[in-house]
């Protein structure tokens, strides 16, 4: 074995991904990708340098361990070249390809996976993946194929855990990896409760993987595929592929029953009928303009051509069950009778409304049974919860037989992807299901598109051959990605051309007509974000903007001059003064019994969400009063709304040792506007900024844009 010896440098520092970038170069070198060998030989053919053997096995099992994917997994193992290769080519001296000629549409696909590749890349670095530590594992309940368990896990400051039902995630007990899906999940209590279709032996350890890259693993995927078989070039999304989206075409229809037409503005007019007449429609849909209500009657209206097929999609279930329900409004309202089968909610609905709604199932018996059995666990989960009995061991049993049927009845009901008219699905479905994926449809309708980057519009357009319909608000928040490309973090908006300083797009449509927040909050963000064409129009609630806190006001601040940073161990950052001066608001608004109004926090960082969840738990308010507040980052707040925001700035003069504090990196560039304008637009009736004025007056540096630095003047004055 000693030709194989490796002694001539050593790694460039001791992290896992630099001794495994070491690993894979020396391997590389020596030529060894096919040997399979013990890990006791790889151990002392990589780290020969270190004298100590068991310290050559450590640094060995750092690496094994850390990137355990890129391995095969037998008792003798080999380095998987060709997953390496896809993750890590700069590794192994693999040039990107060198594009002649013109630029087509088979170079922007390829340039797209490979944007993809640096992504996932970055997502399977061990470092990336969010974990946590989990305690006292044990066995709930064995039901059926699955098994119920629950297990206590630790939040570190800087953590947002976001187990809601049916999210995937890797429980790791004894170095073995069990694919799982949450239940519930108790954040006072740190228990999550999940089921899988393994049984597992009880634990005092075990670690909690959240990993959502097969998604893009999929995309890519899908992605691959596209770019085998060739692009339609005729079909709309092409536009995007050769930067031709101003060349708009015309789509020839039937007339449209317009009955409900006069209930649209003259914007959301504009922006219907260019929806129905032109095969790319962009609607620019700034905060509480009728996006939605505009959506569903677009949909409505090409559901009533009764010549097309459209798929309608947006990013988190919660929001498709939302504009599904906007369109069944209408539909009632209308009183149009729908054929079971026509309308299909593709994936896993919590909505009981959807549920309940006849139409949007087939008519089979199997059918009928599913639904009437997550009815009545629903309505015994309702009692339940009435008898604050919603984390006992009964009700943890029925919400995680409602996920299972849930996914029977998906999974019996997916045939109608292929033959209904109108199908609603996530992003994320989409690119999952096979079934959806290869369907043809005529109309693609994308809800806050300007979160979905190029790759997501590539997969959902590649089968649409009359209109896209991309609808969302490019001066919001844009697409999230670890890895600075512009195929990843530019929106589909961007990727048009449009921006603040082009808006003149032929295929984009702005909606005018804000009627969410009071004439005060809209003036702060109209002339600053929207070029100051929004035109108030929501009615006053003198209920709230006369109570406390701060009775009469509509905008306020909330002055705090003895805040100081800290940094968790995470990197995120927390203000511990400012985080009180919240829970004295919080105080005030709950001394009032009868209120029914809701209440948001929002703050940029996850380390003062978690001390804010922390010290609103503390107090321990009524039910009533907790269920009406929701804390969390701006970004879990987009497309929401409250009837009172606090929004917590975090950041001021110092850190709590003293030294002077720098602004945080999400307050930086475009991407702190537009996280500003999010958390100030969330409200409808009363903002209140917590704050040091001459901070946010006199920020040092030159990080923020002008615009930002007009808003937080116009803050500062009140």
């Amino acid at each position: 074995m000693h030709q194989y010896y490796v002694r001539e440098d050593r790694p460039a520092g001791s992290s896992a991904k630099d001794l495994f970038e070491y690993c894979v170069k020396k391997v590389k070198d020596k030529n060894l990708f096919p040997k399979a060998m013990m890990h006791s030989q790889w151990s002392n053919i990589l780290f020969g340098y270190e004298s100590n053997s068991n310290t050559r096995i450590d640094l060995m099992s750092k690496v094994k361990n850390q990137y355990d994917i890129y391995f095969t997994h037998e008792l003798k193992y080999s380095f998987d070249e060709g997953k390496i290769a896809r993750d890590f080519p700069y590794l192994l001296g693999i040039e990107e390809d060198e594009e002649e000629g013109d630029y087509t549409t088979d170079s922007l696909i390829k340039d797209t996976i490979k944007a993809l590749n640096k992504e996932i890349a970055e997502q399977n670095d061990p470092q990336n993946i969010e974990s946590f530590k989990g305690n006292d594992l044990t066995l709930v309940r064995h039901q059926g194929r699955s098994y119920i368990y629950q297990v206590r896990i630790t939040i570190n400051d800087g953590q947002e855990p976001n187990f809601h039902e049916s999210i995937p995630f890797i429980l790791k007990v004894y170095d073995k990896e069990v694919t799982c899906e949450a239940i519930d999940f108790d954040y006072e209590t740190g228990v999550l409760f999940f089921t899988t279709n393994r049984q597992i032996n009880p634990a005092s350890y075990c670690k909690v993987l959240l990993d959502s890259s097969f998604i893009l693993e999929e995309l890519r995927h899908r992605l691959e595929d596209i770019k085998n078989h060739g692009v339609n070039e005729e079909l709309p999304f092409a536009k995007f592929l050769f930067e031709e989206t101003e060349e708009i075409s015309k789509v020839s229809h039937k007339t449209a029953p317009l009955s409900f037409f006069d209930r649209l503005d003259s914007s959301q007019k504009k922006a219907f009928l260019a929806a129905l007449d032109t095969d790319l429609t962009l609607i620019w849909g700034p905060p509480g303009t009728g996006k939605s209500f505009t959506l569903a009657s677009i949909i409505y209206a090409l559901y009533q051509l009764g010549e097309d097929r459209t798929v309608v999609c947006c990013l988190s279930n919660v929001a498709v069950d939302q504009l599904l329900c906007k369109l069944l409004d209408i539909i009632e309202r209308e009183g149009l009778m729908i054929s079971p089968g026509n309308i299909y909610r593709a994936g896993r609905s919590m909505d009981s409304r959807i549920i309940g709604t006849d139409y949007l199932f087939p008519n089979d018996e199997r059918t009928k049974s599913l639904r009437n059995q997550i009815k009545d666990n629903n309505e015994k989960i309702l009692k339940l919860k009435e008898h604050k009995q919603d984390k006992s061991e009964m009700s943890i049993v029925l919400k995680a037989a409602n996920k299972e049927l849930r996914e029977e009845l998906k999974a019996h009901t997916d045939f109608l992807v292929k033959s209904s008219r109108l199908v609603f699905s996530t992003i994320s479905n989409f690119i999952l299901n096979t079934n959806l994926y290869e369907s043809k449809f005529d109309n693609l309708i994308v809800d806050e598109a300007s979160m979905m980057a190029m790759p997501s519009l590539l997969a959902l357009g590649h089968n649409i051959s009359k209109r896209l319909i991309l609808v969302g608000d490019f001066q919001q928040l844009s697409p999230i990605s670890m890895v600075k490309d512009d195929l990843l973090i530019e929106s589909v908006f961007e990727m048009s051309g449009v921006n603040i300083k082009n808006t003149d797009h032929p295929a984009l449509h702005q909606l005018l007509n804000q009627r969410r927040s009071n004439e005060k909050i809209v003036d702060l963000i109209n002339r600053t974000f929207y070029q100051g064409k929004l035109i108030p129009a929501a009615k006053e609630n003198e209920e709230v903007i006369y109570s406390d806190p701060f009775p009469g006001k509509i905008i306020a601040l909330k002055r705090v001059k003895d805040g100081a940073v800290r940094y968790t161990k995470g990197g995120t950052r927390q203000n511990k003064v400012f985080a009180e001066n919240v829970i004295d608001i919080l105080d005030t608004l709950a001394k009032d019994k009868n209120a029914d109004f809701t209440i948001g926090v929002i703050t940029p960082y996850k380390g003062q969400v978690s001390l804010l969840r922390a010290l609103k738990r503390e107090r321990g308010y009524d039910d009533h009063f907790g269920s009406r507040v929701k804390i969390g980052t701006v970004h879990t707040f987009q497309g929401s709304e409250c009837d009172i925001i606090i929004f917590d700035m975090v950041d001021c003069y110092v850190l709590e040792n003293g030294h002077s504090n720098r602004l945080g990196k999400l307050y930086h560039d475009n991407g702190g506007e537009r996280l500003l304008n999010v958390a100030v637009s969330r409200a409808r009736h009363k903002l209140i900024v917590v704050c040091d004025p001459d901070y946010i007056k006199n920020i040092p540096g030159n990080k923020i844009t002008p615009n930002m630095q007009s808003l937080f003047n116009k803050l500062s004055k009140y």
